[in-house]
Parts: structure tokens; C-alpha cells; sequence
């Protein structure tokens, strides 16, 4: 976070609630007009054929399937580290989420 940024931010929670939900208001305003012309063009979730797709994307057949090899994986790890390492990071996850959730949501603040 910028110096600059963390200013404002100081400045903005120095306000009444009701101002800072006002400034908040008018940020998000402010976004949603910029960002507007970011939305997909019209018929984007249109769905098209196959035939369209395959002419839009100009997409050439695979002649060789050993052109779709990958040569991606570490030699010093077997299928198995990475299978453990996804159980590991699942395990742990399930863990951060349970006493994740388990802790009071609400700020202190407004209890």
C-alpha cells in the first residue's frame, strides 16, 4: 500500500459514518462508469457452433499428437510427490477454512 493511498485511507475513517458510506458510494459509482465500456460486447454469452468457433478462431488440426507433448515435469519429482502435495495443500486448506469460519465475523466495533 502507497503512502498516498494509506493518507486517504486515514483521512476517509477520520469521517462520521455516514460521510464515509457517502464516500463509498461515490467511489463505487465512480468505478462502475469507468470500468463500464470493459463489459463483454452484446452476444458474448451467445452460444455459437462449432463451425463459428472453428472460423473465428482460425484455429489449424493437429497433424502430429506428439506436437501436444509437454515436457513440463521436474525429472527429481514422481506423480506421487505431486499427488501428496495436493492432499497436503488440500488438508491444510480445509484446516485455515475451519478456524477460519469459526472466529466472530463481525468487527469489534459493531458488536
Amino acid at each position: 500500500m502507497t503512502i498516498r493511498l494509506q493518507t486517504l485511507i486515514d483521512v476517509a475513517q477520520q469521517l462520521p459514518p455516514l460521510e464515509q458510506l457517502n464516500l463509498i458510494r461515490i467511489l463505487s459509482q465512480s468505478l462502475y462508469r469507468s470500468y463500464q465500456p470493459m463489459q463483454p460486447a452484446e452476444g458474448f454469452w451467445e452460444p455459437q457452433t462449432l463451425e463459428q468457433l472453428i472460423q473465428a478462431q482460425r484455429t489449424p488440426p493437429i497433424t502430429d499428437i506428439a506436437s501436444l507433448k509437454g515436457n513440463f515435469w521436474p525429472e527429481d519429482e514422481s506423480a506421487d510427490d505431486f499427488i501428496e502435495y495436493i492432499y497436503q495443500q488440500r488438508r491444510e486448506d480445509s484446516l485455515r477454512a475451519h478456524f477460519c469460519c469459526s472466529l466472530p465475523t463481525t468487527p469489534p466495533i459493531l458488536r
